[in-house]
């Protein structure tokens, strides 16, 4: 799972040079982020049949064609498994069609404290026990794409390209905080990424593997960023 990021850069110029995009017709704008939740509007990259990448606002929550509900209200899902893709028509056909990146500098991922990290799935921590905030980066420090998939959808109020980040089983590195993890394109992999005729299935769906561990690095960071909504660059300092 992927449920937090941060993107703390403010330099809308160096994100759109790093990953050879432009802005996009009404981009609302973009400040540093330090923890970035769901639900929320995101910068993202999604390519256009100009052959062109356009930076964009998109809002953090896929909602499938289930997910629209006759009152009105969305139901949406932040995470897309790769397995899942597989499997689903729907999302296949989305893999093959509407991919875009979000442009992040770290995730977070909560592991299980010591004495409990083979806690099985939905067994509760013991009462007063918590998991511990980690904030995982690549070495170099720089902006990187995590891959996902988009739909537009219209609202009572407004039309929205809402979007979820797909997640794969965990490199060696990851492996040790959690079992699921965001899956990361490297800038190589955004030329077929982007490619908006490129809709072979197998050769898209295998870009989307855990990255290499040798490239990422990790620390632990204090409970602020458990709290929605607290958005500071408290989030990302190491816990003491």
């Amino acid at each position: 799972m992927c449920g937090r990021y941060t993107i703390t850069t403010d330099q809308i110029d160096f994100i759109l040079k790093r990953f050879t995009a432009e802005l996009a017709p009404g981009f609302e704008g973009h400040k540093p982020r330090f923890n970035v939740s769901p639900g929320q509007f995101v910068p993202a990259i999604v390519a256009k049949d100009d052959g062109k990448r356009y930076l964009t606002n998109m809002f953090w929550g896929f909602v499938p064609v289930w997910g629209e509900k006759p009152d009105g209200t969305l139901d949406y899902q932040i995470n897309i498994r790769d397995d899942t893709i597989a499997k689903n028509k729907f999302f296949a056909t989305h893999l093959q069609h509407q991919r875009c990146a979000f442009i992040v500098d770290s995730f977070y991922e909560w592991k299980n404290p010591p004495g409990f990290e083979h806690l099985e799935r939905g067994k509760k921590l013991p009462k007063g026990m918590k998991k511990i905030p980690h904030r995982i980066f690549l070495k170099d420090k720089q902006p990187f794409a995590l891959a996902g998939l988009w739909r537009t959808i219209k609202t009572k109020e407004q039309t929205i390209i809402s979007a979820g980040i797909i997640t794969t089983s965990p490199n060696e590195f990851m492996s040790g905080i959690h079992s699921r993890m965001p899956a990361i394109l490297s800038i190589n992999e955004l030329d077929t990424w982007f490619d908006t005729s490129m809709q072979d299935f197998s050769t898209v769906h295998k870009l989307l593997k855990p990255y290499d561990n040798k490239e990422m690095e990790a620390y632990v960071v204090n409970d602020y960023v458990n709290r929605l909504g607290f958005d500071a660059p408290a989030c990302i300092e190491p816990a003491v």
